[in-house]
Protein backbone atom coordinates (compact mmCIF):
# COMPACT_ATOMS: atom_id res chain seq x y z
CA UNK A 1 0.00 0.00 0.00
CA UNK A 2 2.90 2.33 0.74
CA UNK A 3 4.21 1.83 -2.81
CA UNK A 4 0.78 2.61 -4.19
CA UNK A 5 0.58 5.95 -2.39
CA UNK A 6 4.12 6.81 -3.48
CA UNK A 7 3.15 6.08 -7.07
CA UNK A 8 -0.05 8.12 -6.68
CA UNK A 9 1.94 11.05 -5.31
CA UNK A 10 4.32 10.79 -8.25
CA UNK A 11 1.34 10.83 -10.63
CA UNK A 12 0.15 14.13 -9.19
CA UNK A 13 3.67 15.55 -9.34
CA UNK A 14 3.57 15.11 -13.12
CA UNK A 15 1.01 17.92 -13.11
CA UNK A 16 3.98 20.28 -13.48
CA UNK A 17 5.15 18.65 -16.72
CA UNK A 18 1.89 19.35 -18.57
CA UNK A 19 0.38 22.39 -16.87
CA UNK A 20 -1.41 23.86 -19.97
CA UNK A 21 -3.00 20.50 -20.77
CA UNK A 22 -4.27 20.18 -17.20
CA UNK A 23 -5.74 23.67 -17.31
CA UNK A 24 -7.53 22.96 -20.60
CA UNK A 25 -8.78 19.56 -19.52
CA UNK A 26 -10.07 20.66 -16.13
CA UNK A 27 -11.41 24.17 -16.79
CA UNK A 28 -12.41 24.23 -20.47
CA UNK A 29 -15.90 22.67 -19.97
CA UNK A 30 -16.68 25.08 -17.12
CA UNK A 31 -15.57 28.13 -19.11
CA UNK A 32 -17.60 26.89 -22.08
CA UNK A 33 -20.68 26.39 -19.90
CA UNK A 34 -20.41 29.87 -18.37
CA UNK A 35 -20.15 31.46 -21.82
CA UNK A 36 -23.01 29.40 -23.25
CA UNK A 37 -25.23 30.13 -20.24
CA UNK A 38 -24.58 33.86 -20.69
CA UNK A 39 -25.70 33.90 -24.33
CA UNK A 40 -28.40 31.25 -24.15
CA UNK A 41 -31.79 32.48 -25.32
CA UNK A 42 -34.39 33.07 -22.60
CA UNK A 43 -37.90 32.01 -23.75
CA UNK A 44 -39.54 35.41 -23.25
CA UNK A 45 -41.50 37.40 -25.86
CA UNK A 46 -41.54 41.18 -25.79
CA UNK A 47 -45.04 42.35 -26.76
CA UNK A 48 -45.76 46.05 -27.34
CA UNK A 49 -49.26 47.04 -26.16
CA UNK A 50 -50.98 50.43 -26.29
CA UNK A 51 -51.38 51.92 -22.81
CA UNK A 52 -54.73 50.62 -21.49
CA UNK A 53 -57.46 53.22 -21.09
CA UNK A 54 -60.35 50.99 -20.08
CA UNK A 55 -60.96 48.04 -17.79
CA UNK A 56 -61.12 45.71 -20.80
CA UNK A 57 -57.72 46.84 -22.01
CA UNK A 58 -56.29 46.44 -18.52
CA UNK A 59 -57.65 42.88 -18.43
CA UNK A 60 -55.90 42.17 -21.73
CA UNK A 61 -52.54 43.34 -20.38
CA UNK A 62 -53.07 41.42 -17.15
CA UNK A 63 -53.90 38.24 -19.06
CA UNK A 64 -50.79 38.58 -21.22
CA UNK A 65 -48.61 38.97 -18.14
CA UNK A 66 -50.05 35.76 -16.72
CA UNK A 67 -49.07 33.69 -19.74
CA UNK A 68 -46.43 31.15 -18.82
CA UNK A 69 -45.83 28.07 -16.77
CA UNK A 70 -47.82 27.82 -13.53
CA UNK A 71 -44.58 26.80 -11.81
CA UNK A 72 -42.23 29.31 -13.39
CA UNK A 73 -41.78 32.90 -14.63
CA UNK A 74 -43.99 34.75 -17.08
CA UNK A 75 -43.18 34.19 -20.74
CA UNK A 76 -44.65 37.41 -22.17
CA UNK A 77 -43.02 40.69 -21.31
CA UNK A 78 -45.49 43.47 -22.02
CA UNK A 79 -44.13 46.85 -23.07
CA UNK A 80 -46.66 49.67 -22.78
CA UNK A 81 -46.62 52.48 -25.33
CA UNK A 82 -48.77 55.67 -25.47
CA UNK A 83 -50.04 55.04 -28.99
CA UNK A 84 -49.84 52.65 -31.92
CA UNK A 85 -46.80 54.36 -33.40
CA UNK A 86 -45.80 53.00 -36.83
CA UNK A 87 -42.23 52.98 -35.59
CA UNK A 88 -42.97 49.86 -33.56
CA UNK A 89 -42.46 46.68 -35.54
CA UNK A 90 -45.64 45.21 -34.05
CA UNK A 91 -48.05 46.58 -31.52
CA UNK A 92 -51.33 45.39 -30.00
CA UNK A 93 -54.21 47.85 -29.64
CA UNK A 94 -57.81 47.34 -28.53
CA UNK A 95 -60.20 48.97 -31.01
CA UNK A 96 -63.96 48.92 -31.54
CA UNK A 97 -64.90 47.19 -34.78
CA UNK A 98 -68.52 46.55 -35.78
CA UNK A 99 -69.59 47.48 -32.28
CA UNK A 100 -67.29 44.95 -30.62
CA UNK A 101 -63.96 45.40 -28.87
CA UNK A 102 -61.23 43.73 -30.91
CA UNK A 103 -57.52 43.22 -30.25
CA UNK A 104 -55.65 44.51 -33.31
CA UNK A 105 -52.00 43.69 -33.83
CA UNK A 106 -50.01 45.61 -36.41
CA UNK A 107 -47.02 43.95 -38.02
CA UNK A 108 -43.98 45.46 -39.64
CA UNK A 109 -42.14 43.73 -42.48
CA UNK A 110 -44.07 40.51 -42.06
CA UNK A 111 -42.25 38.75 -44.89
CA UNK A 112 -38.73 39.81 -43.93
CA UNK A 113 -38.00 36.64 -41.98
CA UNK A 114 -39.53 33.20 -42.47
CA UNK A 115 -39.52 32.32 -38.76
CA UNK A 116 -41.06 35.61 -37.70
CA UNK A 117 -43.42 35.43 -40.63
CA UNK A 118 -44.69 32.05 -39.44
CA UNK A 119 -45.05 33.24 -35.85
CA UNK A 120 -46.86 36.40 -36.88
CA UNK A 121 -49.25 34.56 -39.17
CA UNK A 122 -50.06 32.04 -36.45
CA UNK A 123 -50.75 34.91 -34.06
CA UNK A 124 -53.00 36.58 -36.61
CA UNK A 125 -54.82 33.31 -37.31
CA UNK A 126 -55.42 32.84 -33.60
CA UNK A 127 -56.89 36.31 -33.22
CA UNK A 128 -59.13 35.81 -36.26
CA UNK A 129 -60.32 32.47 -34.91
CA UNK A 130 -61.17 34.06 -31.60
CA UNK A 131 -62.87 37.15 -33.01
CA UNK A 132 -64.79 35.65 -35.94
CA UNK A 133 -65.60 32.04 -35.11
CA UNK A 134 -65.61 31.52 -31.36
CA UNK A 135 -67.42 34.67 -30.40
CA UNK A 136 -68.60 34.49 -26.77
CA UNK A 137 -67.43 30.90 -26.32
CA UNK A 138 -64.57 30.33 -23.92
CA UNK A 139 -61.39 28.27 -24.21
CA UNK A 140 -60.26 26.55 -21.04
CA UNK A 141 -56.63 25.48 -20.78
CA UNK A 142 -55.61 23.25 -17.88
CA UNK A 143 -51.90 22.68 -17.35
CA UNK A 144 -50.56 19.69 -15.44
CA UNK A 145 -47.11 20.56 -14.11
CA UNK A 146 -44.65 17.68 -14.40
CA UNK A 147 -42.28 19.26 -11.88
CA UNK A 148 -42.87 21.35 -8.74
CA UNK A 149 -40.58 24.05 -10.17
CA UNK A 150 -39.90 25.21 -13.70
CA UNK A 151 -36.34 24.09 -14.45
CA UNK A 152 -34.48 26.23 -17.03
CA UNK A 153 -32.67 24.57 -19.90
CA UNK A 154 -29.34 25.79 -18.53
CA UNK A 155 -29.72 23.14 -15.82
CA UNK A 156 -29.95 20.30 -18.33
CA UNK A 157 -27.16 21.79 -20.42
CA UNK A 158 -24.88 21.99 -17.39
CA UNK A 159 -25.87 18.52 -16.19
CA UNK A 160 -24.82 17.02 -19.52
CA UNK A 161 -21.58 19.00 -19.39
CA UNK A 162 -20.73 17.47 -16.00
CA UNK A 163 -20.31 14.21 -17.89
CA UNK A 164 -18.23 16.04 -20.51
CA UNK A 165 -16.00 17.58 -17.83
CA UNK A 166 -15.26 14.24 -16.17
CA UNK A 167 -14.59 12.55 -19.51
CA UNK A 168 -12.37 15.28 -20.94
CA UNK A 169 -10.16 15.53 -17.85
CA UNK A 170 -9.55 11.78 -17.65
CA UNK A 171 -9.09 11.13 -21.37
CA UNK A 172 -6.92 14.14 -22.15
CA UNK A 173 -4.63 14.00 -19.13
CA UNK A 174 -4.30 10.21 -19.13
CA UNK A 175 -3.53 10.02 -22.82
CA UNK A 176 -1.19 13.01 -22.84
CA UNK A 177 0.92 11.77 -19.92
CA UNK A 178 1.15 8.27 -21.36
CA UNK A 179 2.29 9.62 -24.73
CA UNK A 180 4.70 11.95 -22.95
CA UNK A 181 6.30 8.94 -21.25
CA UNK A 182 7.19 7.58 -24.68
CA UNK A 183 8.41 10.92 -26.05
CA UNK A 184 10.63 11.52 -23.00
CA UNK A 185 11.64 7.83 -22.89
CA UNK A 186 10.65 7.61 -19.24
CA UNK A 187 8.76 4.50 -20.29
CA UNK A 188 12.09 2.67 -19.85
CA UNK A 189 11.85 3.25 -16.13
CA UNK A 190 8.50 1.47 -16.03
CA UNK A 191 9.96 -1.45 -17.98
CA UNK A 192 12.92 -1.80 -15.62
CA UNK A 193 10.89 -1.20 -12.48
CA UNK A 194 10.23 -4.23 -10.23
CA UNK A 195 6.80 -2.85 -9.41
CA UNK A 196 3.84 -4.72 -10.89
CA UNK A 197 2.34 -3.06 -14.01
CA UNK A 198 -1.09 -3.47 -12.43
CA UNK A 199 0.01 -1.32 -9.49
CA UNK A 200 1.33 1.33 -11.87
CA UNK A 201 -1.93 1.36 -13.79
CA UNK A 202 -3.97 1.41 -10.59
CA UNK A 203 -2.17 4.54 -9.40
CA UNK A 204 -2.71 6.25 -12.75
CA UNK A 205 -6.38 5.32 -12.87
CA UNK A 206 -6.87 6.57 -9.31
CA UNK A 207 -5.22 9.84 -10.24
CA UNK A 208 -7.43 10.20 -13.32
CA UNK A 209 -10.55 9.46 -11.25
CA UNK A 210 -9.69 12.21 -8.75
CA UNK A 211 -8.87 14.64 -11.57
CA UNK A 212 -12.15 13.85 -13.33
CA UNK A 213 -14.03 14.41 -10.09
CA UNK A 214 -12.34 17.79 -9.64
CA UNK A 215 -13.30 18.91 -13.16
CA UNK A 216 -16.89 17.69 -12.70
CA UNK A 217 -17.16 19.33 -9.27
CA UNK A 218 -15.97 22.69 -10.64
CA UNK A 219 -18.60 22.60 -13.37
CA UNK A 220 -21.25 21.50 -10.86
CA UNK A 221 -20.48 24.51 -8.67
CA UNK A 222 -20.70 26.83 -11.69
CA UNK A 223 -24.06 25.28 -12.63
CA UNK A 224 -25.41 25.82 -9.12
CA UNK A 225 -24.22 29.42 -8.89
CA UNK A 226 -25.68 30.31 -12.30
CA UNK A 227 -29.04 28.51 -12.04
CA UNK A 228 -29.44 28.26 -8.24
CA UNK A 229 -30.38 24.63 -8.83
CA UNK A 230 -28.39 21.99 -6.96
CA UNK A 231 -28.50 18.22 -7.23
CA UNK A 232 -30.17 16.25 -4.47
CA UNK A 233 -26.80 14.66 -3.62
CA UNK A 234 -23.40 15.70 -4.93
CA UNK A 235 -21.92 12.41 -3.72
CA UNK A 236 -24.40 10.49 -5.86
CA UNK A 237 -23.53 12.65 -8.85
CA UNK A 238 -19.82 11.90 -8.39
CA UNK A 239 -20.57 8.20 -7.99
CA UNK A 240 -22.63 8.08 -11.20
CA UNK A 241 -19.83 9.50 -13.34
CA UNK A 242 -17.22 6.99 -12.08
CA UNK A 243 -17.79 4.55 -14.98
CA UNK A 244 -17.59 7.37 -17.52
CA UNK A 245 -14.30 8.64 -16.05
CA UNK A 246 -12.96 5.07 -16.10
CA UNK A 247 -13.99 4.64 -19.76
CA UNK A 248 -12.45 8.01 -20.64
CA UNK A 249 -9.22 7.11 -18.86
CA UNK A 250 -9.06 3.82 -20.76
CA UNK A 251 -9.60 5.54 -24.12
CA UNK A 252 -6.97 8.16 -23.31
CA UNK A 253 -4.41 5.60 -22.16
CA UNK A 254 -5.03 3.43 -25.21
CA UNK A 255 -4.52 6.46 -27.47
CA UNK A 256 -1.28 7.30 -25.69
CA UNK A 257 -0.02 3.71 -25.82
CA UNK A 258 -0.84 3.22 -29.49
CA UNK A 259 0.07 6.64 -30.88
CA UNK A 260 3.00 7.42 -28.51
CA UNK A 261 2.81 11.09 -29.53
CA UNK A 262 1.26 13.88 -27.46
CA UNK A 263 -0.39 15.94 -30.20
CA UNK A 264 -2.37 13.11 -31.87
CA UNK A 265 -3.31 11.74 -28.45
CA UNK A 266 -4.50 15.20 -27.39
CA UNK A 267 -6.69 15.44 -30.49
CA UNK A 268 -8.14 11.96 -29.99
CA UNK A 269 -9.12 12.79 -26.42
CA UNK A 270 -10.62 16.13 -27.44
CA UNK A 271 -12.57 14.75 -30.39
CA UNK A 272 -13.96 11.73 -28.53
CA UNK A 273 -14.94 13.90 -25.56
CA UNK A 274 -16.98 16.34 -27.64
CA UNK A 275 -18.22 13.61 -29.99
CA UNK A 276 -19.56 11.57 -27.07
CA UNK A 277 -21.06 14.72 -25.57
CA UNK A 278 -22.89 15.69 -28.77
CA UNK A 279 -24.17 12.18 -29.49
CA UNK A 280 -24.70 11.25 -25.85
CA UNK A 281 -27.73 13.42 -25.00
CA UNK A 282 -25.63 16.57 -24.69
CA UNK A 283 -28.41 18.90 -25.88
CA UNK A 284 -31.47 16.89 -24.90
CA UNK A 285 -32.63 13.45 -23.89
CA UNK A 286 -32.05 10.88 -26.62
CA UNK A 287 -35.72 9.86 -26.58
CA UNK A 288 -36.67 13.36 -27.71
CA UNK A 289 -34.92 12.99 -31.07
CA UNK A 290 -35.40 10.67 -34.01
CA UNK A 291 -35.36 6.88 -33.52
CA UNK A 292 -32.12 6.66 -35.49
CA UNK A 293 -30.39 9.22 -33.29
CA UNK A 294 -31.69 7.52 -30.15
CA UNK A 295 -30.35 4.15 -31.32
CA UNK A 296 -26.92 5.70 -31.92
CA UNK A 297 -27.04 7.61 -28.66
CA UNK A 298 -27.71 4.43 -26.68
CA UNK A 299 -24.28 3.18 -27.74
CA UNK A 300 -22.58 6.20 -26.15
CA UNK A 301 -21.86 5.92 -22.38
CA UNK A 302 -22.72 9.60 -21.85
CA UNK A 303 -26.41 8.91 -22.55
CA UNK A 304 -26.70 6.38 -19.74
CA UNK A 305 -24.85 8.70 -17.35
CA UNK A 306 -26.97 11.75 -18.24
CA UNK A 307 -30.21 9.80 -17.79
CA UNK A 308 -28.98 8.53 -14.41
CA UNK A 309 -28.10 12.10 -13.37
CA UNK A 310 -31.48 13.46 -14.48
CA UNK A 311 -33.56 12.50 -11.39
CA UNK A 312 -31.09 14.24 -9.07
CA UNK A 313 -31.63 17.58 -10.83
CA UNK A 314 -35.30 17.14 -11.75
CA UNK A 315 -36.95 16.28 -8.43
CA UNK A 316 -36.66 12.51 -8.73
CA UNK A 317 -38.29 12.20 -12.15
CA UNK A 318 -37.04 9.06 -13.88
CA UNK A 319 -36.31 9.08 -17.61
CA UNK A 320 -34.11 6.00 -17.79
CA UNK A 321 -35.92 3.43 -19.91
CA UNK A 322 -33.84 0.50 -18.64
CA UNK A 323 -31.74 1.38 -15.60
CA UNK A 324 -30.37 -2.14 -15.11
CA UNK A 325 -29.46 -2.39 -18.79
CA UNK A 326 -27.65 0.97 -18.65
CA UNK A 327 -25.66 -0.08 -15.57
CA UNK A 328 -24.70 -3.39 -17.18
CA UNK A 329 -23.65 -1.54 -20.34
CA UNK A 330 -21.38 0.79 -18.37
CA UNK A 331 -19.89 -2.04 -16.32
CA UNK A 332 -19.28 -4.24 -19.38
CA UNK A 333 -17.69 -1.38 -21.33
CA UNK A 334 -15.48 -0.50 -18.35
CA UNK A 335 -14.30 -4.10 -17.91
CA UNK A 336 -13.58 -4.64 -21.61
CA UNK A 337 -11.64 -1.40 -21.94
CA UNK A 338 -9.79 -2.05 -18.67
CA UNK A 339 -8.62 -5.47 -19.86
CA UNK A 340 -7.67 -3.96 -23.21
CA UNK A 341 -5.54 -1.31 -21.50
CA UNK A 342 -3.73 -3.97 -19.48
CA UNK A 343 -3.04 -6.02 -22.60
CA UNK A 344 -1.81 -3.08 -24.68
CA UNK A 345 0.25 -1.78 -21.75
CA UNK A 346 2.06 -5.09 -21.42
CA UNK A 347 2.64 -5.17 -25.17
CA UNK A 348 3.93 -1.59 -25.48
CA UNK A 349 5.76 -1.15 -22.19
CA UNK A 350 7.12 -4.57 -21.30
CA UNK A 351 8.10 -5.64 -24.82
CA UNK A 352 11.42 -4.71 -26.33
CA UNK A 353 9.75 -2.81 -29.14
CA UNK A 354 9.73 0.96 -28.86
Amino acid sequence: MRRFFLLLRNEFKMFRTALPVHMIAIFQPTVMYILMAAIMVVPTFDMVVVQPQSALEQDLVHAMRQVGSPIGPDYIHTILTPQADPGHRQVIEVIVQNGQSTALQRFGYIDSNLVKNLRNRLTAATLLLWNQQLGPQAITIVEHPWLPLDVPYTVYFGMAMIALAGYLAAAMIGGYLMAQDFENETILEYRLSPISPLLLLAARFCRLLITGWIAAAILYIALGLITHMWASSILTVLAIIIPLIWIAGCIGLLAGLLLRSTLPTFLVALSTAFGFWLLGSGFGLAAGFSPTFESISRLIPNTAVVEMLFPHFYFGRQVQADLLGAILQLVATSLILGLLVIGVYRWRVLSKQR
